[in-house]
């Protein structure tokens, strides 16, 4: 019998799914591809709380150095979390000549380029499908069933936590705190939900999804990224009127000059488009390629089970692999792209102001937004009489970023305007 023996550090929300299907399906595996996967180990700071699975066969232990000195141990897998100890443990797996899988966005956006170089010089395989979309097949997707395309963008709904958000003010017209709440409660947002709401993890995600349709290596800060914290009910309402919904979108998009960009922001995403219907916690990725066309990937991207799934997958590419003796390998740079400043891009652009209801504000504004080579594709000024100031509510056709910033801030300075103009990127068929 041909097997594979893995190791599972972290027994938390996704090792324990991982260990789940890694003692209840092992037989089924072993029938679909030859190759049994034996759980040899699970290693956790505490393995004393009670977990949704018991470990039937594995052994336990808090110290991951009893998987790495095991020579029955071919996989580690590294499922803790954070970019210190993490590190430090994929580190030594791979120079231990372990192969390893893990779900750490954060670790391989940031410093996952002396990880892959050591991977390659020690012959191991370093997985990661599930560092992306959860149990969504993308990365796999990218490097391998679409390797006779040429991805031209990829448009992407990769946090749950704030599409969740997003869908409940949406379609239930909830403010931006009591969405947070809700989605609190039921387990889709964190107690401390900043690195979700601050578009954090979702550019962390950008950065393995464009190095890999990309083939090039990303850095980290090169993202330029916002989140949804000023999204407004007030915004979600006026994208309705306009036909769109609010998404906060990761973009990558290699443009007519070789150049990529790489952004993460709330956007207007029209009805019509595809990404307009993914709601609540779901994600979705989608794909133009120069060949294919256009291509949407969609499921749950995140929970125990969904992400479970990908890793499972990952420790068995690299067990078929092992057997044809060749590393099981997503990532192979072979060329490295510029990637803009957020100032040398173009989009159109959805912006909110409250003005002074009189003469001329109108006018005044329209003239410095011309004065900084900017068009106005559509003008709306709602009836409001319970204040002097009223909302203004502004389109632009396709404009340079840097223009924009330019006039935002001359118009900052207007004693007619109140407050900070609100500025949410739009989605067409140009971006």
């Amino acid at each position: 019998m041909k097997t594979i023996g893995v190791a599972v550090v972290g027994f938390g929300t996704i090792g324990s799914g991982v260990v789940k299907i890694l003692q209840e399906l092992a037989p089924t595996i072993e029938k679909r591809t030859g190759i049994r996967p034996v759980l040899r180990w699970v290693i956790d700071k505490d393995i004393t709380t009670p977990r949704p699975v018991a470990v039937k066969e594995a052994k336990l232990s808090t110290n991951y150095k009893d998987a790495l000195n095991d020579p029955e141990v071919d996989v580690v897998v590294e499922l803790v979390g954070g970019k210190t100890f993490a590190y430090t443990l994929i580190e030594e797996a791979l120079q231990s000549g372990k192969h390893v899988v893990t779900a750490n966005k954060a670790l391989l956006a940031e410093k996952g380029a002396s990880l892959f170089a050591l991977a390659a010089q020690k012959g191991v395989s370093l997985a990661f499908e599930a560092s992306v979309g959860g149990g969504i097949p993308i990365l796999r997707t990218i490097a391998h069933s679409l390797v006779g395309d040429n991805i031209r963008a990829l448009y992407a709904i990769v946090n749950g936590t704030t599409n969740y958000i997003l869908t409940q003010m949406s379609l239930h017209h909830a403010s931006l705190a009591d969405a947070l709440r809700e989605a609190q409660q039921k387990g889709f947002a964190e107690a401390d939900p900043t690195l979700d709401m601050n578009g954090d993890d979702a550019a962390h995600k950008l950065a393995i999804l464009a190095s890999l349709a990309f083939h090039t290596e990303v850095d980290f800060k090169d993202i330029v990224y916002e989140g949804i914290e000023k999204i407004s009910l007030e915004d979600i309402l006026n994208a309705e009127r306009m036909g769109y919904v609010v998404k906060l979108l990761a973009i990558a998009k290699k443009d007519d000059d070789g150049r990529l960009e790489l952004r993460v922001h709330p956007t207007f995403v029209p009805v019509t488009n595809q990404l307009a219907w993914v709601h609540y916690e779901y994600n979705a990725i989608l794909v133009e390629g120069e060949f294919l066309g256009t291509s949407m990937y969609y499921g749950k991207g995140a929970g125990s089970h969904p992400t479970a799934t990908a890793v499972v997958a990952d420790i068995m590419g690299i067990a078929e692999c092992k057997e044809a003796k060749k590393p099981f390998v997503l990532f192979a740079p072979y060329q490295k792209l510029y990637v803009k400043p957020l100032d040398e891009i173009s989009c159109r652009y959805y912006l909110r102001l409250h003005v002074l209801d009189q003469m001329g504000v109108l006018a005044k504004i329209a003239g410095i937004f011309g004065k900084h080579e900017i068009s106005l594709a559509s003008v709306l000024q709602p009836e409001q009489s319970e204040t002097d100031y009223v909302p203004l509510l502004l389109t632009t056709h396709e404009a340079r970023e840097k223009n924009l910033q330019k006039a935002l801030k001359e118009i900052a300075h207007l004693p007619f305007v109140r407050d900070e103009v609100m500025t949410i990127r739009i989605l067409d068929g140009k971006n």
